[in-house]
């Protein structure tokens, strides 16, 4: 870090913490809101938050959920296997998943493997389509999706127990803990699931083999009020988990994976109107060994560390304008099998805007970063949201956004390219909001011009390489849609949402591979005095798996079907069964990796 920039950083933490009043406690929305970043600087785009009653139904893993409750598309390897998601027609890499504020995807691949993510250790689990570079960094071009845990100073114990069984053998447990008074928030979370996974390919002899899988994550947070205005939050996360790689229908595999990642965060938090204050300080372990056959000792690694020092100093001119200026410092050190130790330093300055009137919202923010290895563009965002009636308002966003070259891009022994430049994108997008009494309707339309995607091709002496090579168009449009109503004086709600994406490959006019022009999905739920019905589907486009578009996957519909019955309600104990992919079907999001067909889950909840 330059001296400048020091003394920049200790000229900021002086003024936010020299300059106080003597009115009370602001912000108290910050005390709730693990990622108020999300809330505040979405102005013009669409944050979606999705339902504990969601959560509990899915899967534990991060797949499972989002999946069936979001536009995204998924490619997955099989259950439990790597799972990586498309937003907007961008890739795997282009997707930051954000934990309490912190981007967390791979120093290695650039993305998150969604069936690592365990959900049943979090608060909130929310959704933004669209670019977020300029707070949430490089990755964050089609969308960020994030994991979040929230204090609440209630003064009560709560406990949460689950434990599940289903097909393949699947054994699933968690338990969260929820302990607090005037001044301390602890809660504690523990979830594991394991699975034989030899689930048998429909309309074949065959079955899943060496798919068997087990990962448990634990996770700790604690606020604590040091003072009137002083709160000091912890966040911990421990990620552990094995999983043997199963082949394709005509190739077998005798491999195994053993990841795990470690995430701890502390934020010191200032509030005195109008200066708010925050201090973060993160570390980051990211190891992985992988076994190309399971039963000798030989394995390749990787082994990624990331300190992150981030000082965010915020003032409120007047009820109607506030301003942030953010400086940040990511350390990365990284090493592995075909990659020499490799290090990267990013210094980051960003400024936020946000100004609001009765009917008006509107935002600007820039950012600049410094980064050892390369040149970064300069980042924007703009957004503006008008409600022009009380049942309609119109939202607008255009923003830069770009992504940061991989350790594997650039220092892949083999093969990788350090001349490499950052991929960007310019984009905008239009939503248009309904809001009625029981239910609500949005309509984005959105444009994103992508230039230097990085992409992995043979050079002339047969060596795979990442080179800067295409220039990609996405567009399209997505709805979300939600009602409730009355039926038999119990309530009946219906979720829709449905993405119409084009990524096209400007010099080929061709959609790019893995991206499907539809994807839809439906949930219903109805409560009868102790029984809860639900209904949840989706539906997924055809998808090509060549460039050329020359070859490719059907599209298929899913549907899950699931019944909970309230045993008791002091405790309140509740037992739910579900049926997975009722109608039997057979599909596959990868070419040869085949799903499973109808299958079940049962889950057991005490809460007390």
């Amino acid at each position: 870090m330059s001296k400048n920039l020091q003394a920049l950083l200790l000229f900021l933490i002086w003024v936010g913490f020299g300059y106080s009043q003597t009115d009370s406690i602001r912000y108290l929305n910050e005390i709730h809101l693990a990622d108020v970043k999300l809330q505040n600087n979405s102005t013009g785009q669409f944050v979606q938050d999705i339902s504990g009653e969601s959560i509990e139904r899915a899967e534990p893993l991060l797949t499972g959920l989002l999946k069936f409750n979001s536009p995204f598309f998924f490619r997955e390897n099989g259950y439990g296997m790597v799972s990586s998601a498309s937003v907007r027609g961008t890739g795997a890499a282009q997707t930051a998943v954000v934990w309490n504020g912190i981007n967390i995807n791979s120093q290695f691949t650039g993305q998150t493997d969604f069936n690592t993510v365990n959900t049943m250790v979090f608060d909130e689990v929310s959704l933004r389509p669209g670019g977020g570079s300029v707070v949430y960094g490089s990755g964050a071009i089609g969308g960020t999706i994030h994991l979040s845990n929230d204090f609440q100073f209630k003064g009560k114990t709560e406990n949460s127990l689950d434990i599940g069984y289903g097909s393949f053998d699947t054994y699933q447990v968690s338990y969260r803990g929820d302990f607090s008074n005037e001044q301390t928030n602890l809660k504690v979370g523990f979830s594991g699931i394991s699975s034989e996974n030899d689930y048998p390919y429909k309309n074949s002899r065959f079955k899943n083999e060496n798919g068997d899988f087990y990962n448990i994550s634990l996770n700790t947070t604690i606020a604590h009020w040091l003072a009137e205005k002083h709160l000091l939050k912890f966040y911990s996360n421990y990620y552990q988990g094995s999983r043997a790689f199963s082949g394709t229908v005509t190739t077998p595999s005798n491999s195994e994976y053993f990841d795990r990642n470690s995430r701890n965060l502390i934020e010191w938090k200032y509030l005195e109107n109008p200066w708010t204050s925050s201090l973060k300080l993160a570390y980051l372990i990211e190891k992985f060994q992988y076994f190309e056959n399971r039963d000798n000792d030989n394995f390749t690694f990787g082994n990624a560390n990331t300190a992150i020092f981030k000082y965010d100093l915020g003032y409120e001119l007047n009820s109607a304008n506030e301003f942030h200026l953010i400086a940040d410092q990511t350390i990365i050190k990284g090493e592995g099998s075909g990659i020499n130790t490799a290090h990267r330093n990013t210094t980051g300055l960003a400024f936020l805007y946000n100004g609001r009137s009765e009917k008006l919202k509107y935002e600007a923010s820039l950012r600049q970063e410094f980064t050892s290895n390369f040149e970064s563009p300069l980042l924007f965002n703009l957004g503006v949201s008008y409600g022009f009636i009380e049942t309609y308002s119109l939202h607008l966003n255009l923003s830069r956004n770009y992504r940061i070259p991989t350790f594997n891009d650039l220092f892949w022994t083999s093969g990788g390219n350090e001349n490499l430049n950052p991929e960007k994108s310019i984009q905008a997008e239009i939503g248009n909001a309904f809001k009625f009494q029981k239910g609500s309707f949005r309509l984005n339309a959105f444009y994103m011009d992508i230039s230097n995607l990085i992409r992995w091709i043979p050079s002339e002496n047969g060596i795979w390489q990442p080179v800067n090579t295409a220039e990609v168009r996405n567009y399209g449009l997505e709805l979300f849609a939600d009602w409730q109503e009355q039926v038999f004086k119990n309530p009946l709600q219906f979720q829709a949402g449905y993405a119409y994406t084009r990524s096209e490959d400007q010099r080929s006019g061709n959609q790019l591979i893995y991206t499907p022009f539809h994807k839809a999905t439906f949930t219903a739920d109805y409560e009868l005095e102790k029984f809860q019905f639900f209904y949840q589907s989706l539906y997924n486009g055809e998808i090509f798996t060549s460039s050329d578009n020359n070859y490719s996957l059907q599209g298929y519909y899913l549907a899950d079907i699931g019944l909970k019955y309230q045993i008791s309600a002091k405790p309140e104990m509740h037992l739910q069964f579900q049926i997975k992919n009722l109608f039997d079907k057979k599909y596959e999001s990868m070419p040869s990796r085949i799903m499973p067909g109808r299958h079940f889950k049962t889950l057991l909840t005490l809460n007390f």
